[in-house]
């Protein structure tokens, strides 16, 4: 009796779910059917996925066009070959004004500058790359590998701050094979945590575990904590998480690897039947066996009852006719010549790639034209808003980036710089630890946006900068520049205009109209409320 009232019981509550599930935790429709995901545990990935998802995007970086062209470009868009320092310390909460930020970012940025672009390269710890390319390179591990990480050492190397960066790759980073019992919620995947899961160290292995020529002591893992006695960084590694647990970055790439290996089948299948259909232009269509063949063709083969063939073919190989350098053969008793049909490329093909780098595109926050570099059929609009809508993903990719990889080594170079004195801080010294966020509080200057159409982006700046919708710097900053350079480099043509008795430089002229005579565009008008009634040039 109870238990046919807990099945009954049990049947009734199934009902009663039922008819408040969701489609998306149904079982019962052929989309959902099989299909049974647990949410797993973002915290610890299998070292064997990590190595091999790893091994995938590299391997796409090296071998696949489209994939390594991607990257390319988003690393230009990003961080570019100089990206540079914009020392904004909080001066408010530092007791100071804005001319005092001012002075004191200028003597930062200087001295950051020679360090960044020591022309012996002293801030790299390998002596290649100047900061600015160890940041690009460091980004693209960042994309492809899915994480980024670097050593803050300090090397006496001749330099008054002796701070330089290790660059390591992220396998690197793993649990010792001594230390693998401990696995769990203190230590994942070379990642020692605190009891709250910060990071607060990394086992790093001395040598790359893939590298052939590697002494023993590749096999010894070092253990490199997370900050100094003084919260100085001393090692830093950064991924763009996807889950709150977890520790360990994935590959960009991951999502675009399927549809990468598909257009890669697809173009060495064109590629090879464009190829056959190159190489074999036509064919003979004999009306003889393959043994009548083989009997005309044979050395020193009997003569057949059309015996003449042998001393025909033996004339001709002699004797061939030539027509404008082409060879002309004379064919066997009733062959003919049949050309085959051309398939190649398939008529699909363009919009099947079309389709596949789209999602490829999608996935590494790319627009199609970028990754494809196929720019038919844009126009003005269509450009502005592809700009606009990729521009804000590179932006902040570059603020994440930069704050969570860059900002650490300038901090570090910075203490260094005030404990040799070589950098005042109000307070002295010991304050730099008190308001050190304050004080190390920094923006970094990437390429610009770039402009499709400068007439009329000029003007609608110009426009935004009237109304009190921008500032001068704003404008400057979206052109890759620093806006200290450049107003001290107009403050300096100025005077030296005035010097030599030159006229101020008129900023109110327009470009002449085109050839055409069309005047109608409205970043004229634009221009006219921005800048005041125009001035055209005198001509001579």
């Amino acid at each position: 009796m109870i238990g046919k009232m807990g099945a009954a019981f049990t049947a009734a509550r199934s009902a009663m779910l039922g008819s408040n599930q969701r489609d998306a935790a149904r079982r019962d429709i052929s989309e959902m059917r099989g299909w049974s995901k647990r949410p797993g545990f973002a915290g610890t990935v299998s070292p064997g996925d990590i190595d091999l998802i790893l091994g995938r995007a590299r391997d796409l970086d090296e071998n696949n066009g489209w994939i390594n062209g991607g990257l390319d470009r988003r690393v230009e868009a990003v961080i570019g070959g100089r990206i540079q320092l914009s020392a904004q310390p909080v001066y408010s909460l530092l007791g100071r004004d804005i001319n005092w930020r001012m002075e004191w970012s200028r003597k930062v940025q200087a001295r950051f500058k020679v360090w960044a672009n020591d022309i012996e390269r002293r801030c790299d710890a390998r002596q290649r790359l100047t900061f600015g390319a160890m940041a690009k390179l460091a980004y693209l591990t960042y994309l492809r590998d899915g994480e980024a990480a670097a050593e803050v050492r300090d090397s006496d190397r001749g330099l008054s701050n002796p701070t330089n960066i290790m660059l390591i790759e992220p396998e690197r980073i793993s649990t010792p094979d001594y230390r693998v019992h401990e696995e769990g919620p203190m230590l994942r995947n070379g990642v020692r945590m605190d009891a709250d899961g910060a990071a607060i160290g990394y086992y790093v292995r001395s040598g790359h575990p893939d590298d052939p020529h590697a002494s023993l002591s590749a096999t010894r893992w070092d253990y490199i904590p997370a900050r100094g006695p003084t919260g100085r960084a001393k090692f830093v590694h950064v991924f763009s998480p996807r889950r709150v647990e977890q520790m360990r970055g994935i590959s960009r790439l991951a999502e675009a690897m399927v549809p990468s290996k598909m257009v890669d089948r697809i173009d060495r299948a064109e590629l090879a039947a464009a190829l056959k259909s190159a190489i074999y232009s036509f064919f003979i269509k004999s009306p003889g066996t393959t043994s009548d063949i083989e009997e005309a063709l044979a050395p020193g083969s009997e003569q057949t009852e059309n015996g003449w063939i042998d001393d025909y073919l033996d004339y001709r190989g002699r004797n061939p006719v030539m027509v404008d350098n082409a060879s002309v053969v004379h064919l066997l008793p009733d062959e003919d010549v049949v050309q085959p049909n051309r398939n190649s490329p398939n008529s699909n093909y363009p919009d099947f790639v079309r389709f596949v780098l789209q999602k490829i595109a999608s996935s590494m926050g790319l627009s199609y034209p970028q990754l494809s570099q196929d720019y038919a059929g844009i126009n003005y609009s269509s450009a502005r808003t592809l700009l606009n809508e990729i521009w804000r993903g590179f932006i902040e990719d570059r603020i994440f980036f930069t704050q969570a990889f860059l900002t650490p080594f300038y901090a570090a170079w910075l203490e260094w710089e005030v404990a040799n004195g070589d950098i005042k801080i109000p307070g002295g010294p010991a304050n730099f630890y008190r308001n050190k966020s304050a004080i190390c509080s920094v923006e970094w200057v990437g390429p610009g946006r770039g402009s499709v159409d400068p007439m009329k982006e000029s003007s609608a700046s110009n426009l935004d900068i009237a109304a009190g919708r921008s500032s001068t710097i704003e404008a400057i900053l979206e052109r890759g520049r620093d806006p200290d350079d450049v107003l001290a480099e107009e403050s300096f043509y100025l005077a030296a205009r005035e010097a030599m008795g030159l006229p101020p430089v008129n900023h109110n002229v327009k470009a002449a109209p085109d050839a055409s005579g069309d005047q109608s565009d409205p970043g004229d008008a634009e221009s006219a409320v921005a800048n005041g009634p125009a001035k055209q040039p005198t001509g001579r």
